[in-house]
């Protein structure tokens, strides 16, 4: 055996033996009956909801079909699970609508008391129903949809957990006051014979909660338990109450059926089923799939807060499915993780997988010797357990979260859980999803969508102009306003966006707007809505003879505007980048001042004398360069290649550009006369990071590194006065760029 097997076996035994430590095992063991018990009880109510009014003569083999299902269920999810401490269980949203189905399916077949052929259609139909919700779950799982639940906004999960404890709360109450708890029986709560019920449950539970707050050691839950179960049948005897007494005034769970619960479906009973009454139960089989994969996501999200960790949702939704699967061959009931008993093991610190199974266990004894013996519990601790649990998601959920959230997602929290509270789960969620995005929608309306306000006077586009036009642009970039948008444009952001534009257009302080770019660079989306502000921003444009110019629109964008009637015209251009679109700007706005190049001078060494007048040294510079004629398309410089020269442009124009062996090249600068070319990568000896093409005819003279030592041997006085150029039109660039940065950083 090699060394890695050893140490794997070393480690799993060591595991093993350490689920068997005190500090573990009795914890463990205490969550795996209380879980037991709890399903059960769960399981009990769900048969007895199912097969009630004229199907109560089936009632125990309703029970025992629940009981069965959930067994099934704790053990195989919580030996499944990714998050140990979390089992299975029958829920209540399936069972109410199966319980809807079953009434449906008994009024359409009989009057009057249910036949054998009634009982067999609706374990068919609750078959078939779990087999394909089980399949539906698998499914999700396998192609890893259960991270669709990820984009829940947080206030939903927590109105959604706050939710969950009030009905574990209101829930208890009526469990051991034996009273439905609704507005209507509120004042009966408060009445001397039923508030001795559920009083002491009550302070059951908050002492459970306040002492586990301080102390939360793993035998104050089950000390808790036993202690006051002892009590009670202790105050019991002092009061000379028989245990039948307890039972028939209802203190204790019981009494339940005492009989042969689970039997299973007989495959000879087909022939009873009445197959048309289970078609016409399609729409709520449907319901159930689509809310059953709904409740268990948010049950795992919820579970996710509570063990403040991940839990991989898809293997979760495979752990139920392969359940359900198993259950529903069976005949038994819709399951998945609940959140109420699966929440008191993550609570008490129980993570085992064994859990599970000594839940099933419990399940088990009940469904094999009648659950009799769940009648022994007081529903004072059953309650107070429930409770507590309650009780501790409404503090997290409604009191932390108060001083932990914004007030307007801490109202979505509360107004979810009144909904569920009056309405239900569903229309719970639903609402606080509706509220969410209200809210989302107005707070991002509120969302600046310019990123950038810039203007012709600090942004220029890479095309090098002489410092004469530079200066002219300068002059005219009032009437350049440029605005670089991001996020997602909509109704809301648009209709702020088109104001932005107006109150630009309608400034008399300033030049008169002849352009107003908008830059899409970093824009996700536009609704369709949006496009009414933009037809509105094109018809004030068009009165105001500005015109609008769009940059870097995607294609979708682009084809939306188009369908929305903004097309290409005399008021409206489209560009593909951001430089194109100032490029175009810049040439209109010197054509329309009759701003030429024609001033320029055309041989090299006026054009150095130019840029730096004071340097006398460079009528001696011409003799050490060599004149090169370069036709469009040739390239001066190759990216990569090596920095064995730099380059002075006499006449014509040249382009830097990225190029890239799948997309179309990037044009990082366009140069004219007088500009030097090639002098980074040439002073500091790396390789060309860009490369150089000539756009039109173009006459340049080159320099290289040979010639450089060669004239700073010869003529130290050349060389410097080079030198200084080259320092000069690098301070001129970058005094350019900090510009352009301080502006955008505006």
């Amino acid at each position: 055996m090699s060394k890695t097997s050893t140490s794997g076996v070393q480690t799993r035994r060591a595991q093993f033996i350490d689920e068997f430590r005190p500090s573990h095992f009795i914890p463990m063991l205490t969550a795996g009956i209380i879980a037991g018990l709890l399903n059960s009880i769960a399981a009990i109510s769900y048969g007895a909801l199912i097969f009630s009014g004229s199907l109560s003569s089936y009632a125990a083999q309703g029970i025992g079909l629940a009981l069965m299902s959930t067994l099934i269920s704790s053990a195989i999810i919580g030996f499944l699970t990714s998050q140990p401490g979390i089992i299975g269980g029958s829920q209540d949203i399936p069972a109410a609508i199966i319980a809807s189905m079953a009434a449906s399916i008994t009024g359409s077949l009989a009057v009057g008391a249910a036949s054998q052929s009634t009982y067999t259609t609706i374990v068919a139909m609750m078959i078939i129903t779990t087999l394909l919700t089980g399949a539906c779950f698998i499914a999700l799982g396998t192609f890893e949809l259960g991270s669709l639940v990820r984009f829940l906004p947080y206030p939903v999960v927590g109105g959604f957990l706050a939710g969950t404890g009030w009905l574990l709360v209101t829930g208890a109450i009526g469990l051991m006051a034996n009273v439905t708890p609704s507005l209507a029986e509120a004042a009966i709560l408060v009445r001397g014979d039923v508030l001795v019920r559920w009083l002491p449950g009550l302070l059951f539970g908050m002492g459970l909660l306040a002492i586990l707050i301080r102390k939360p050691h793993f035998a104050v839950t089950p000390s808790m338990i036993v202690g006051g179960i002892g009590v009670f049948y202790l105050i019991a005897w002092l009061a000379r109450v028989s245990f039948e007494q307890l039972s028939a005034t209802g203190w204790l769970l019981g009494p339940f059926p005492n009989q042969q619960l689970w039997q299973p479906f007989n495959i000879n009973d087909l022939g009873l089923v009445q197959w048309s009454a289970i078609g016409a139960q399609i729409p709520n089989i449907g319901a159930i799939i689509v809310l059953s994969s709904v409740g268990l996501l948010l049950n795992i999200t919820g579970l996710e807060a509570i063990a403040q960790r991940d839990i991989d949702l898809n293997r979760e939704l495979r752990a139920a499915g392969f359940a359900n699967l198993v259950g529903g061959s069976l005949g038994g009931y819709v399951g998945y993780q609940p959140i109420g008993v699966s929440a008191l093991n993550l609570r008490s610190g129980s993570n085992s997988r064994l859990i599970g199974l000594i839940a099933a266990g419990v399940g088990g004894l009940a469904l094999l010797f009648g659950p009799a013996f769940l009648a022994l519990l007081p529903k004072v601790i059953v309650g107070g357990l429930l409770l507590y649990l309650g009780l501790d998601l409404l503090k997290e959920w409604v009191y932390d979260a108060f001083f932990r959230l914004p007030r307007a997602e801490y109202a979505i929290v509360i107004f979810i859980m009144v909904v569920i509270a009056a309405v239900g789960f569903l229309q719970g969620v639903v609402v606080g999803i509706v509220a969410t995005i209200i809210i989302f929608v107005i707070a991002y309306s509120r969302v600046d969508v310019v990123r950038h306000r810039l203007t012709g006077e600090v942004v220029q586009s890479r095309v090098t102009r002489s410092p004469a036009l530079r200066q002219q642009l300068r002059q005219l970039g009032p009437r350049l306003a440029i605005m670089q948008l991001q996020g997602f444009i909509f109704f809301g952001t648009a209709d702020r966006l088109l104001g932005q534009v107006r109150e630009r257009i309608n400034r008399h302080d300033i030049s008169a707007l002849r352009f107003a770019l908008l830059d899409f660079q970093r824009v996700t989306g536009l609704d369709s809505t949006g496009m009414v502000s933009f037809e509105k921003m094109k018809h004030a444009a068009e009165a105001a003879g500005t015109t609008i110019v769009i940059t870097d629109a995607i294609p979708v964008i682009r084809n939306q505007m188009e369908r929305g009637g903004l097309h290409a015209n005399a008021h409206v251009q489209f560009f593909r980048t951001l430089d194109q679109g100032i490029e175009w700007c810049e040439n209109i706005l010197l054509r329309e001042e009759n701003i030429g190049q024609a001033d320029q001078p055309t041989a090299l060494v006026q054009q150095l004398v130019a840029i730096a007048p004071d340097v006398r040294e460079l009528v001696d510079l011409l003799p050490y360069l060599e004149r090169c004629e370069m036709a469009p398309g040739t390239h001066l410089i190759v990216q990569g290649d090596a920095p064995d020269s730099l380059f002075f442009i006499e006449s014509g124009q040249i382009t830097a550009q990225l190029e890239y062996p799948d997309r179309e090249p990037v044009r990082l600068e366009t140069m004219g006369s007088g500009r030097v070319v090639g002098e980074i990568g040439f002073y500091l000896g790396q390789a060309r990071t860009a490369s150089v093409v000539a756009d039109v005819p173009s006459i340049v003279y080159r320099l290289s590194r040979e010639t450089l030592t060669r004239m700073e041997h010869e003529s130290p006085e050349t060389a410097s006065a080079l030198h200084r150029v080259i320092v000069h039109l690098l301070s001129e660039r970058l005094t350019h760029m900090i510009g352009t940065v301080n502006a955008l950083q505006q």
